[in-house]
């Protein structure tokens, strides 16, 4: 019976003899990438050790898929206490000799023992922090110990449910134990050599913290993430995590300098090796990698790499931004979305969890991640896309948004919240799209259009809707992480241009004939600095601010980037279009543009119509001379001029009970946009969250307006209660 393996005697179908891990670290040794020096104990031993322990009852038990959970856990606490005290047979610690012998005086700090199961680190299942591992192993006697714990972590209830839950629950599994010298780490982190959560296969995926990496994949911390596209060749985007502690190998944790808490990890020239090592792996196994490495002493060394593992990509339907109101933003994790009221718990306390609860907590443990599985979403103030916890939720399918901030002190118990695990955003009340419930929907006399922002997602209501009342650039200029000013200085803006118009067209080619209102970017300074190669200024309140057409006409190549998409579209595809100039304050800014149109090769009212959004007072009350200088459409956006009529910044939770669409002076204005408009034959629709207030609803349908424009999750219900009130 062979125990030990060295990495080059490993052959790549040896997975059931040295596990997952121990195959594939051995396998990057042997493809000549710098590993951690070490030996495996074959899987052999623990199926020896079992058989020594008397132990088969239980061990049946534990395999059984409908234990009841009671039962499981007295089961896996005498499982574990059995492996913990049977004694070891001679040769195996014979073998765990050997390896000490050969390895302690080479480890600087120690060595590590890491569990590697038949099943782990395999296309159907990560595994990921399921297992134990043990570092700072300076000793026999604690190696044996440490081996022991590694066998023993198989049987606990989060294993058993793991296993159950990916159908993978089968008495042959077997763990080996991977032990390697300590690499004393500086920086260390994870490559994902895809997106796992939009998967992109154009990104590479590069987190990196200061010291040793168990902070990173266990999502104490959230890290620093970079961005690598393959087509571009570069960077294309970072996100620099505060990092004020680390951890040191020895399991010290220590104050990282103040001037280094913001600091970047890694230089663009790192990012790219890393990123080219994950290709490289990617290209070795022949799948998407899920790799964890760590710098010591001028050298980047690989210390696993696992297949990328998602759950089952179900379609589903992502919430549309629109005017909803966004309570928090953090990084996406998996391509779901969940709604349902918030639980805030404690990140060591196990909930009672079901589809309809959203969890809040300041991380998420490997362990918890599993009993969360059912939970309708996530949520955290700490932790990475690429923590172990993350890995689990995004196998599981359970909509995550992680590195909040302070979601645990901005939710409330019993909120009811949507959390968009794609886009990575909390936003308030529930907005999932309700498929079954868009076909049954009523006509109606006003017209209902909805606010798209992610064409494919549109396609059920498609048929349905009357129009589109915006169609909203922020997905395709903001989908790089890259500010659009910076692509377009640096030849880069055909991409923006490209996704533009391919969007066009695609929105045509699904509301066929019906209008679609093109709106130019809107997005305040704060959205434009979280881009990389912004030089916005930081403004006391940005949606009072630098925004609107009023910005683009400044910022002329960014409002001609635009323009050329559109009229690209239009020769490719033609359609029913207009174009929305948002946020407009002046006559002479609608002048402006149409002026910019002409000099792109578009003929404004001719080749497309052209409409304004009616956001504040002064464009109410200064209406005809807009109308006199040629409109085809009016737009009312209803949030931002109940915003500015009452001097309310809509996003201030300080004053957030006070924001009434229903004030009279709002529908004093509101009324005053009807009557113009009627007098002069121009389209009227009302649009954003607020039209959809069941105290405005009644104002807007009495005084005439043609639409209400409405984000896709409200379509159908908005569709019933206008008919509801045009009969009544």
């Amino acid at each position: 019976m062979k125990l030990l393996f060295t990495y080059d005697e490993i052959k790549p179908n040896q997975i059931a003899v040295v596990g997952g891990k121990g195959q594939n670290i051995a396998l990057v040794h042997q493809a000549g990438f710098k590993v951690p020096q070490g030996l495996v104990l074959s899987a052999q031993a623990f199926r020896e050790t079992l058989s020594r322990a008397e132990i088969s009852h239980d061990l049946a038990a534990f395999f059984l898929p409908d234990i009841p959970f009671d039962a499981l856990e007295e089961v896996c606490e005498e499982l574990r206490s059995s492996v913990a005290t049977v004694a070891v047979d001679e040769d195996i610690e014979g073998a765990l000799r050997e390896v000490y012998d050969s390895l302690i005086g080479k480890a600087p700090i120690g060595l590590i023992v890491r569990s590697s199961a038949t099943i782990e680190d395999t296309p159907k299942a990560s595994l990921a922090g399921i297992l134990a591992s043990f570092p700072d192993i300076r000793d026999f006697e604690d190696l044996v110990a440490a081996v022991r714990k590694c066998w023993a972590s198989l049987f606990t209830p989060e294993a058993h449910i793991y296993l159950k839950e990916q159908d993978i629950l089968a008495p042959d599994i077997g763990v080996a134990v991977l032990i390697q010298i300590m690499v004393p780490a500086e920086r260390s982190g994870i490559i994902f050599s895809m997106d796992p959560v939009t998967g992109d296969t154009d990104k590479v995926i590069v987190d990196a913290i200061f010291g040793f990496g168990e902070e990173i994949v266990s999502g104490e911390i959230t890290p620093e993430h970079n961005v690598y596209s393959r087509k571009r060749g570069a960077v294309i985007s970072r996100r620099i995590g505060r990092q004020t502690e680390f951890i040191t190998p020895e399991g010290e944790r220590k104050p990282v300098y103040t001037e280094l808490w913001m600091a970047p990890k890694l230089s663009d020239r790192e990012v790219y090796e890393l990123a080219g090592i994950g290709i490289k792996l990617e290209e070795m196994f022949g799948r998407p990698q899920d790799i964890e490495w760590a710098f010591s002493h001028g050298a980047f060394y690989i210390l696993q790499s696992r297949p990328i593992v998602v759950g089952e990509r179900y379609e589903k339907l992502f919430p549309q931004v629109g005017e909803q109101t966004v309570l928090l933003r953090g990084i996406g994790v998996s391509p779901a979305v969940g709604s349902g009221r918030v639980k805030i718990i404690s990140p060591d306390g196990v909930p009672e969890v079901d589809p309809n609860t959203v969890i809040v907590a300041e991380r998420i443990t490997n362990e918890l991640a599993v009993h969360l599985r059912r939970a309708a979403a996530v949520v955290t103030d700490e932790g990475g896309a690429t923590s172990h916890g993350a890995n689990i939720l995004r196998e599981f399918g359970v909509s995550c948004v992680l590195a909040t901030g302070n979601a645990t002190e901005k939710l409330k118990e019993d909120q009811i919240v949507t959390v968009d695990g794609l886009r990575g955003v909390v936003y308030e009340g529930d907005l999932a799209v309700k498929v079954s419930q868009i076909s049954a929907v009523p006509k109606t006399r006003t017209e209902v259009f909805v606010s798209v922002l992610i064409p494919e997602k549109a396609r059920y209501v498609a048929k349905f809707a009357d129009g589109v009342s915006s169609l909203r650039d922020d997905y395709f200029m903001f989908e790089s992480g890259i500010h659009p000013i910076k692509m377009i200085n640096e030849g880069m803006g055909i991409y923006l241009e490209d996704n533009i118009t391919n969007g066009i067209i695609q929105t045509i080619n699904m509301f066929g004939g019906k209008p679609i209102w093109y709106k130019t970017m809107d997005a305040p300074t704060d959205e434009f600095r979280r881009l990389k190669g912004s030089e916005d200024p930081e403004e006391r309140n940005p949606l009072f601010g630098w925004r609107g057409i009023g910005r683009e006409l400044e910022e002329k190549d960014m409002l001609e980037l635009e323009l050329r998409a559109i009229r690209r579209a239009l020769e490719r595809r033609g359609g029913n279009l207009g174009i929305k100039l948002p946020f407009i304050r002046f006559v002479s800014e609608l002048r402006d543009t149409k002026e910019v149109m002409r000099k792109t090769g578009i003929r404004p009212h001719e080749d497309i119509k052209v409409g304004i959004s009616v956001e504040n007072p002064a464009t109410v009350f200064t209406l005809k001379d807009f109308i006199s200088e040629g409109i085809d459409f009016i737009s009312v956006g209803l949030s931002d001029l109940t915003m500015c009529a009452l001097a309310l910044d809509r996003e201030s939770q300080k004053v957030a009970r006070s924001f009434r669409p229903d004030h009279p002076a709002v529908l004093q204005l509101l009324d005053e946009v009807a009557s113009v408009a009627k007098e002069n034959g121009i389209f009227t629709c009302v649009t954003g969250e607020s039209a959809r207030h069941p105290d405005v609803l009644p104002h807007i349908i009495s005084m005439g307006f043609n639409a209400i424009g409405v984000t896709l999750s409200f379509f159908a219900e908005i569709k019933r209660e206008v008919a509801r009130i045009e009969d009544k």
